[in-house]
């Protein structure tokens, strides 16, 4: 899949993120029906229209953008609840959009300047992966963890409950990410919640250099280490743009709140969301 074919001559108007979903739709609907193709000729049950598979990705992106509940996706697209997420498990099951992400990830080049930090969601009750907020008035929820470079495409994330630290999530995000190059050391840039001897020791084990903020301690005027100057010129100038990315990521709603009981529905939606933006960031900002 070649993501850049998909991009020439788009003219942005309005909602820049709609008129990217409409070109990755065509994309998502070839890979739902073909993986939906061996069921259609093997099975014996209930058929399922397959004109609906459009309205399905409509509804979706409605969902994704408003935070709206289901009930009223067929009152706007004509498709019940029960055919919305029969089609939804069926993409989760397969991980469609997940893969779909990943082979946008895997075509791009590799980079040695990565940036980490973490977001909460707040979510109902009863649903899975929660914890209790120590900084949300004990509410429980979940934590999300990513690790992006410079475009701010998403290169590897990670979802745990919000009671959960961020250097033991880095840990397990830095497994998510594609192999780095092994003669070159990657740098990874985080704020002070990442100060700590194991975790700098785990990362260069990895073959990464974390750099992260200092952090005060209760000694006067003592911090937890000192930067070189052009680490703290980094630090500056690049960290930034993951907050950017966690405000993009903020601009669909249903992100922000999950409101899914199980923990893979909230990720579906969350790689569709970062679909749209990174294919955003690479084939229409970076090239106008």
């Amino acid at each position: 899949m070649i993501f850049a074919d998909l991009f020439k001559n788009i003219d942005i108007k309005n909602d820049a993120y709609a008129e990217v979903f409409k070109r990755l739709k065509l994309v998502l609907l070839q890979e739902l029906k073909t993986s939906m193709s061996m069921r259609i000729l093997c099975s014996s049950g209930r058929k399922r229209n397959p004109d609906l598979l459009e309205k399905f990705f409509d509804a979706m992106y409605y969902i994704l953008e408003t935070g709206s509940q289901t009930k009223r996706i067929k009152e706007f697209y004509g498709i019940s609840k029960g055919t919305f997420y029969w089609y939804l498990n069926w993409m989760i099951e397969h991980s469609i959009l997940e893969n779909s992400y990943k082979n946008l990830v895997r075509q791009l080049p590799t980079t040695n300047l990565l940036i980490t930090d973490s977001f909460s969601v707040k979510s109902m009750q009863e649903s899975e992966g929660l914890g209790r907020n120590p900084v949300d008035r004990g509410r429980r929820g979940m934590k999300v963890s990513l690790i992006c470079d410079t475009d701010r495409v998403v290169r590897g994330l990670q979802i745990g409950g919000a009671n959960q630290h961020d250097v033991k999530l880095l840990t397990k995000t830095i497994e998510d990410l594609p192999e780095p190059n092994p003669s070159e050391l990657t740098t990874i840039l985080g704020d002070s919640g990442y100060v700590g001897k194991r975790i700098r020791q785990e990362c260069r084990s990895r073959n990464f250099r974390l750099i992260v903020k200092p952090r005060r301690t209760r000694k006067r005027g003592k911090k937890t280490h000192i930067l070189l100057k052009c680490d703290a010129h980094l630090l500056q100038t690049k960290r930034n743009l993951i907050e950017l990315l966690n405000g993009n990521i903020r601009r669909f709603r249903s992100l922000m709140i999950k409101w899914f009981r199980r923990i893979e529905t909230y990720k579906c939606f969350l790689y569709l969301g970062l679909l749209c933006i990174s294919c955003y960031q690479i084939f229409v900002k970076n090239t106008h």
